[in-house]
């Protein structure tokens, strides 16, 4: 939807009005403007200019006195995060990923598109730059789109960005109950003009640099705040702000979950509305929209998961202290340093230069009246011994410092005197804090992986790129001009100004069609019946599949089951990804090999140096004793067969060996490369009395017990059985996947009708 279908929509019915959404970003403001001098002193510490930034800051330099300080700074932030880092990422990142119950695709092709995508070079500095930065701050932001005109893997592309640049729902008390989240930046004044198409007199600005700007003011640190004069209006502050409760309806009245807004931000005007507005740019195996920026965050408040806490920011007041100490220390030191007592006028210049010098062999001549009391002439000056309680404090810090970091030494590979049984003892405490990390640095990646799979099946269907505006492309993708987005607006039906858009309506009982081809007309239709969506002829189907007169009250369904997302109109474009495998093999990726929902997991979690070595040696220990688990329980029956299985299982857990070696995906892998073979044909011999064995009867399952124990399911597992239940009949598995793509109220609806009809049926 552009700029001028925008000015004619009526924002009343929306819980995310511009207002509400212009305060939101007012409130995001004022809590960036409140940790700013925090994260601007967590940067100075991390990049040694801890000292720089305390002497630019006059409430800071006065009470650390810093005219009389000598200015030591031991940068233990930086080692800390990097050594944090180094766990948190130790080996190349692997993703596994399994087939669920729901999944179509490739599982193989899937996961050699997002591994190849994820271990990128620059990828991985993206992925380890986001971490660092929402160690270092309170998060971080990512966000992913896709490119077509890019070839191979570069077609998907992933930025990250500052955490003060994220707008989120930070109120909301549970993850999944986040009402929006948005990236705010400043972009290029003409860019943006030329991109919405907006008036050329559009008002700029400079573009300030968040932390550079604030560190700058009262001589902080030395950065330069002054922008050039060339760049005081060359960029806007634009908001990219997906709104996850308000729908999107098209022009031809398609219904999207969710939507992108566009704005572009002068102050928090309430009466401003978006330049943009259209559908979230992807959609995930499911069918379901999905916002493309993503949070990391670590740690946060407990009570509100995108309120984030920062890792330094536990380690900021030990950092200073030690700064503070070592300084004193410094000054201490050079109080004692060769400091003499002399009489007035006992030593002449030359002879002043020759103490100082200390050179060897050096004559000092005194005038003769100090002949006789030569030990009074130069007295060497001597202060007491450095205090202990110094020493005190620096250790104090040091030790501080060291259990907020929560990694032991052996972790970070350093050698210890510490036993085996207390380095084991440390780790388990560092696997600890590092598990509540990890944890979300899986659930991080995880969100990527889902994107980057998403992006691929975009970017295979469609000729333009994600960027959030509408695409006003010609079929080779190169964007048109202005002369030739009115021809196309003529040719489409769409007058200047004019959202209407002229469309083929179909009567829902004749299938009759008839081209709506003003607002008024349509509105007539519409009122009469007719419909967008040309109906299916039952009739046919029916004829088609054989069924009885009992069994057509099952495509009564079809009226109750329809997908909120519709193709639209023509044929859609698709291409196919080409990757090389790890035998030089060509691979071609289509759509549907990657768009469906995976089961997503990390071979490779983070591990400390111990942890690592730990890991090596179990998987050597007990390779053996897993092969012939798998043995038995391929060979075995019964209760035997298991018993294996089920001691495989429990040391795949207890160990945490990679997903790799679980059960599960080694089946899976079997069943996927075992060879297809041709069932022999046996001889035809006719059967005599003798050879004609009653066949055992087994316990026999009514149709009726059938659907009263898919009907005692909670209805987010009734799909999954019905599907089993209904393998072979393919009319109820279309059904069934049209039921998938609504939402979850009702789904509930069109299971229950479906129930009915089958009951009804028998």
């Amino acid at each position: 939807m552009n700029k001028d279908q925008i000015s004619g929509y009526d924002f009343k019915e929306d819980s995310l009005k511009p207002s509400v959404i212009m305060e939101h970003l007012r409130a995001h403001d004022v809590r960036m403007g409140d940790e700013q001098p925090y994260m601007a002193l967590a940067k100075a510490a991390y990049t040694t200019r801890f000292w720089r930034y305390i002497e630019g800051n006059e409430d800071l330099s006065a009470s650390y006195e810093m005219s009389k300080l000598d200015q030591v700074e031991v940068n233990r932030i930086k080692p800390a995060l990097t050594g944090y880092l180094s766990n948190l990422y130790p080996r190349r990142m692997k993703v596994v990923i399994a087939k669920s119950p729901y999944t179509t695709g490739d599982t193989k092709k899937a996961e050699m598109v997002v591994n190849d995508w994820l271990n990128q070079p620059r990828m991985r500095e993206r992925i380890m730059s986001a971490s660092r930065q929402a160690l270092l701050y309170k998060g971080a932001g990512a966000k992913v789109g896709y490119d077509p005109a890019e070839e191979g893997l570069n077609r998907v592309w992933m930025r990250v960005f500052p955490y003060w640049e994220m707008v989120l729902d930070s109120d909301v008390h549970d993850w999944d109950d986040a009402r929006f989240v948005g990236h705010v930046s400043y972009q290029p004044r003409d860019e943006i003009i030329e991109k919405y198409g907006l008036e050329e007199d559009l008002g700029g600005t400079n573009r300030e640099d968040y932390l550079g700007a604030y560190m700058a003011r009262s001589k902080r640190v030395g950065i330069k705040g002054d922008t050039a004069p060339d760049d005081v209006s060359a960029f806007v502050r634009v908001l990219e702000f997906c709104n996850l409760t308000d729908d999107f309806y098209d022009t031809d009245g398609t219904r999207y979950k969710g939507r992108l807004e566009i704005y572009v931000l002068d102050g928090y005007d309430n009466s401003v509305k978006p330049v943009y507005m259209g559908p979230l740019p992807l959609v995930d195996g499911t069918g379901k929209p999905l916002a493309h920026i993503t949070p990391l965050i670590f740690e946060h408040e407990p009570e509100y998961p995108y309120r984030g806490i920062a890792y330094a920011e536990q380690l900021l007041p030990q950092q200073k202290e030690l700064n503070t100490m070592r300084s004193y220390l410094a000054q201490t030191a050079r109080r004692d340093a060769r400091i003499y007592l002399a009489p007035k006028g006992a030593l002449d210049a030359e002879a002043i230069d020759s103490l100082r010098s200390g050179e060897d062999g050096s004559i000092i001549e005194v005038d003769e009246q100090y002949a006789g009391n030569l030990a009074n002439v130069v007295v060497p000056l001597r202060h007491g011994p450095v205090s202990s309680t110094i020493y005190n404090s620096m250790n104090l810090a040091e030790g501080d410092f060291d259990r907020s970091t929560t990694i032991s030494p052996a972790a970070l590979g350093q050698v210890t005197k510490a036993t085996a049984s207390e380095v084991m003892a440390l780790e388990g405490h560092t696997q600890s804090e590092f598990g509540r990390h990890a944890e979300q640095r899986d659930l991080f990646l995880m969100q990527i992986v889902k994107r980057c799979l998403a992006a691929y099946v975009a970017s295979l269907y469609d000729p333009g790129d994600s960027e959030g505006a509408e695409q006003d492309l010609d079929e080779d993708g190169r964007e048109l001009s202005d002369d030739e987005l009115s021809d196309r607006r003529e040719a489409e039906g769409i007058d200047e100004g004019d959202s209407f858009k002229k469309h083929m309506m179909y009567h829902p009982d004749t299938s009759e069609e008839r081209k709506a081809e003003t607002e008024e007309e349509h509105t007539s239709l519409g009122e009469q019946g007719w419909t967008h969506e040309k109906p299916e002829k039952i009739e046919e189907v029916e004829e088609e599949e054989g069924l009885d007169d009992e069994d057509s009250s099952i495509m009564d369904l079809a009226s109750v089951i329809e997908p909120e997302r519709q193709e639209k109109e023509g044929e859609r474009h698709t291409e196919k990804l080409v990757l090389i495998d790890f035998d030089g093999e060509l691979i071609e990726v289509t759509p549907e090999d990657i768009d469906s929902d995976f089961d997503i997991g990390f071979s490779e979690a983070g591990r400390s140096p111990v942890a690592q070595a730990e890991m090596r040696n179990n998987v050597l220990q007990l390779s053996d004793k897993m092969l012939q688990l798998l043995q038995v329980a391929k060979e075995a029956e019964g209760s035997m067969s298991v018993l294996a299985i089920e001691m495989y299982k429990t040391i795949h857990e207890q160990f945490e060996f990679p997903n790799n070696l679980s059960y599960e995906y080694v089946q899976g892998q079997v069943a996927d490369e075992a060879p297809e073979e041709a069932p022999e044909e046996a001889p035809q011999v006719e059967p005599g009395p003798q050879d004609q064995a009653p066949a055992e009867p087994g316990p026999q399952v009514s149709a009726d017990e059938v659907i009263a124990q898919i009907e005692s399911l909670p209805p987010d597992q009734q799909i999954a059985a019905l599907e089993q239940a209904f393998a072979d009949e393919p009319k109820v598995l279309e059904l069934l996947e049209q039921a998938k793509q609504l939402p979850p109220e009702e789904q509930t609806e069109a299971i229950n009708v479906l129930l009915n009809a089958i009951k009804g049926s028998e």
